[in-house]
């Protein structure tokens, strides 16, 4: 981990364990010997971050999962997600989550172009963009289905 990512769990942490200023700054103290994650090296932050682990900070490492959805939000877009969890549950899509989406959507509306990609959020899809993703998963699904129903009947 980089050093702004270490003091980003670091500043987590404080906040989590619910410290007062004093409090981190004596903790930072017996753990680097230091008071400021700035003066610290990486492997000092570290070690501080350990100490506030040991001493209950649990960092929450999660997936992104898909956002609330808002009432101005395209209808295709709610569709996209429900079809794409569908697929997953179906075994036709290996990752369910709202990154692996981002990165089929970005393959799908980036496939054609040559040189620059632009990068693409489901939730911030136009309706024209929803609606190419959208039937390209359609498709897809189709196809799975019907490859799944010749290993069944053939």
């Amino acid at each position: 981990m980089n050093k702004a990512k270490v003091i980003q769990l670091i500043h987590i942490a404080k906040s989590q364990l619910g410290l007062d200023e004093d409090t981190y700054r004596a903790a930072l103290l017996g753990s680097t010997g230091k008071t400021s994650c700035s003066d610290m090296t990486v492997q000092e932050l570290n070690q501080a971050l350990n100490h506030f682990k040991k001493s209950g900070f649990k960092p929450a490492f999660k997936r992104r999962l898909s956002p609330k959805s808002t009432p101005k939000q395209h209808g295709e877009v709610k569709k996209i997600r429900a079809i794409w969890i569908t697929m997953h549950k179906q075994g036709f899509v290996r990752d369910g989550s709202e990154i692996a989406l981002d990165s089929y959507v970005n393959r799908m509306l980036n496939r054609n172009k040559v040189g620059i990609n632009v990068s693409f959020h489901t939730h911030f899809l136009t309706q024209q963009q929803a609606v190419q993703v959208l039937e390209s998963l359609k498709q897809w699904q189709k196809r799975e289905i019907k490859k799944q129903n010749r290993g069944i009947h053939g």
